[in-house]
């Protein structure tokens, strides 16, 4: 994974979503530690319980990964990285939350857009999101426009979204439930966010809409197809790329062209939100490298002419 994430997705960053040691041992977080020095890119992690362990101080986790939380900005987003192990079984300090907050107000200020990272997922149907601080939690990301909050500890996917704040948590790489282990892709510009997950098992290229928004993940009006628009699809590919070409509603299937002469990595094609009813869509893409692997990504999207 490391080489992948090294030579091949070469991201921004890697965010390492806690429990990133199993028993907060002294070898576990040495050999974590060493894990994240190979890799090339900048590297965060967050605080789970499994580095919290019997230290509830996290004095390990601070010497050998660094701060609890913390904040950074990239491309227009501020990333905020919660520690919600500041009580058992979750919850927050008083200090932390004044902080949060204010790191919200301030980036949004400056219009930034804020996405959150965090342990916990807000949407465990078997584990209550509650304890110290939770509340104020609440009223910070129910009152101000959060991009995305992501998490891990479930183990499992899942994407929840309230009309207003979209929570993602991502497969384990170890223990993992619903699948083999593997690793999430974000792809963030803008207003678009997409999201597709590269697991152990799976070769050849990956393929991501990164346009127009998958409706699990709107949250407003700026996600809705109105008019005239453009498919974007952004592709990692292994070998060089054959074919990319898309579908709508189970249609004809039509070549994508590359976004620019020099970027194999970006396709895009027309999208006349006109001649489509008001109502969700279905997009299909498909993706044929010159060794004959394929890759593919499938989302509904919204068409409204009134952009609600």
């Amino acid at each position: 994974m490391v080489d992948q994430v090294n030579h091949w997705i070469r991201p921004d960053f890697v965010q390492f979503i806690g429990d990133n040691v199993q028993n907060a041992e002294e070898d576990e977080f040495q050999l974590f530690r060493d894990l994240r020095g190979r890799l090339t890119v900048p590297s965060h992690a967050l605080v789970g319980d499994h580095d919290v362990g019997e230290d509830s101080s996290i004095e390990r986790f601070t010497k050998h990964v660094g701060e609890a939380y913390g904040a950074v900005s990239k491309h227009g987003f501020r990333f905020i990285h919660l520690n919600t192990l500041e009580f058992a079984p979750v919850g927050l300090s008083s200090e932390q939350l004044s902080w949060f907050r204010d790191e919200v107000d301030r980036s949004l200020a400056v219009d930034e857009r804020v996405v959150v990272f965090q342990h916990h997922y807000p949407y465990k149907v078997y584990e209550e999101f509650a304890g110290p601080g939770i509340d104020g939690w609440r009223e910070i990301v129910q009152t101000r426009r959060i991009k995305a909050i992501f998490t891990g500890h479930t183990h499992y996917g899942q994407i929840a979204n309230d009309g207003r704040n979209v929570a993602i948590t991502t497969r384990s790489i170890g223990d993992p439930e619903g699948g083999p282990p593997g690793y999430a892709i974000a792809y963030l510009r803008g207003d678009d966010l997409a999201l597709t997950y590269r697991s152990t098992e799976d070769r050849g290229p990956v393929a991501l809409i990164t346009h127009p928004s998958d409706l699990l993940l709107a949250t407003g009006r700026e996600h809705i197809v109105t008019g005239l628009d453009w498919i974007h699809v952004r592709v990692w590919p292994i070998a060089a790329i054959r074919d990319v070409r898309a579908r709508l509603d189970g249609g004809m299937w039509f070549p994508l062209r590359m976004a620019g002469t020099n970027d194999t990595n970006e396709w895009v094609h027309a999208l006349d939100g006109e001649m489509l009813a008001k109502g969700e869509h279905q997009l299909e893409v498909e993706v044929v490298d010159d060794d004959g692997l394929k890759a593919s990504d499938e989302i509904i999207f919204q068409v409204d002419p009134t952009g609600r």
